[in-house]
């Protein structure tokens, strides 16, 4: 049991801007029971019934999930860093924006952490020549919130987030695994103090959480980062301002009520932007795809590629009910995405919905003219039947024509 060893990441890892760190052992086969048992049948429970939505790479190395070993043979201990992530934001601003999750509002945190835990891998390397690591930021098949509740950093709320009692749930993990054997942080896992508090499953404004977990096919995070095409139309009013990830499960937990906020050298270190916390939607949807992943180099909106994130803000001007954004929105009609141009037809059905319900007065002239470019576009979607990727965008094409010919009746009357 390596005292020294562990002393000597403890120093590196202070000196690299984590804040909470701890040790747990890794298992060393599949099904041995103990501490990672529950977290293996919660794996396979979840998978089961399809929570993971189509996030397909999750299942692909299942057998890694539920054996570390298979992931780094011969590893021991597992070194589990947290890093808070958690900032006060500037004034909402007047231009036309939406919501971002925290984690997404500076610099990506794989490359934050992944440079710690190159140096970590270094200092095992310099006081056991011999011993192996591997590294993960949630990149690698490995249960890391699992590992973080195992070495005493928190608990896995009913949120599904790691909450630690004094810092909250804000904050980004990362894992070493290590042949080395390091002392372990607790006798036992982190015990659950949530109490009979459900704030976050009564707040999920889609139903996403419950006492099985979290579903990702009703999770606004899972909708507008990770899926790929267009979003159910159901879905779309559900996602309300959210143009990137959700917090709404963080931000009524208790545990963050008194969580502290980074300090100078945490925002130095995470470099929050403003452009990040309040995106110019207007502005997202003027720039090119290219103009627009260029901008957000080292973010990790990134990840959710410029289609997307036009995507979803689209769905955000129309639930905000941006009139103002009409031409802007009609422009994504030639956008090369077919996820895109179908989103955009919906924000304009929508919109125009929204026009005349609320001022329950006849369409204007130029909005009886929208009406009429947007059915003949529909038609001639329809007609080139070759250009249509699947049923579902012929479905979409045939709601919005049946719409749009209600409101053209309505305009009529």
């Amino acid at each position: 049991m390596s005292e020294a060893l562990l002393k000597a990441l403890t120093e590196a890892a202070r000196g690299l801007g984590v804040e909470l760190m701890g040790v747990a052992p890794v298992p060393q086969a599949e099904g041995e029971g103990g501490w990672f048992e529950v977290h293996e049948q919660r794996l396979n429970a979840w998978v089961e019934v399809g929570a993971h939505a189509e996030m397909e790479w999750i299942t692909t190395q299942l057998d890694k999930r539920r054996d570390p070993q298979l992931l780094s043979p011969g590893a021991r201990s597992a070194l589990v860093l947290w890093m808070g992530h958690r900032f006060e934001p500037p004034p909402r601003p007047a231009y036309a924006t939406a919501r971002v999750a925290t984690y997404a509002w500076g610099r990506d945190y794989h490359n934050i952490l992944r440079r710690v835990v190159r140096q970590l891998s270094k200092v095992v390397s310099a006081h056991e020549p011999e011993a192996r690591t591997h590294g993960s930021v949630d990149t690698s098949p490995l249960l890391e919130r699992a590992f973080a509740e195992r070495a005493n950093v928190g608990w896995i709320g009913r949120s599904t987030m790691l909450i630690h009692p004094q810092r909250g749930t804000y904050g980004s993990l990362a894992v070493l695994l290590t042949t080395a054997e390091l002392p372990v942080s607790a006798p036992e896992p982190h015990p659950f103090r949530c109490g009979t508090c459900t704030d976050c499953w009564t707040a999920c404004p889609t139903g996403a959480l419950s006492a099985q977990g979290l579903d990702a096919r009703k999770c606004i995070s899972y909708w507008t980062i990770e899926h790929r095409g267009l979003i159910p139309r159901e879905m779309r009013p559900q996602l309300g301002e959210w143009v990137f990830g959700c917090d709404i499960c963080q931000e009524v937990c208790p545990w963050n009520n008194k969580a502290p906020v980074g300090g100078e050298g945490a925002r130095a270190l995470w470099q929050p932007q403003e452009s990040h916390i309040w995106p110019d939607l207007h502005a997202w949807l003027e720039m090119s795809d290219e103009a627009l992943n260029e901008a957000l180099l080292g973010s990790p909106l990134r990840r959710a590629h410029p289609e997307g994130l036009k995507r979803n803000a689209l769905i955000a001007l129309a639930n905000q009910g941006d009139a103002s954004a009409l031409g802007l929105i009609e422009a994504q009609l030639s956008h090369p995405s077919e996820a895109v141009r179908l989103t955009a037809l919906w924000a304009l059905t929508a919109l125009l919905t929204q026009m005349r319900s609320r001022d329950a007065q006849p369409l204007s002239e130029d909005q009886g003219e929208l009406i009429t470019r947007l059915e003949a576009w529909c038609r001639a979607q329809l007609s080139a039947d070759e250009q249509l990727n699947s049923d579902e965008a012929r479905e979409e094409l045939m709601w919005a024509l049946g719409s749009l010919s209600a409101l053209s009746a309505q305009a009529r009357v």
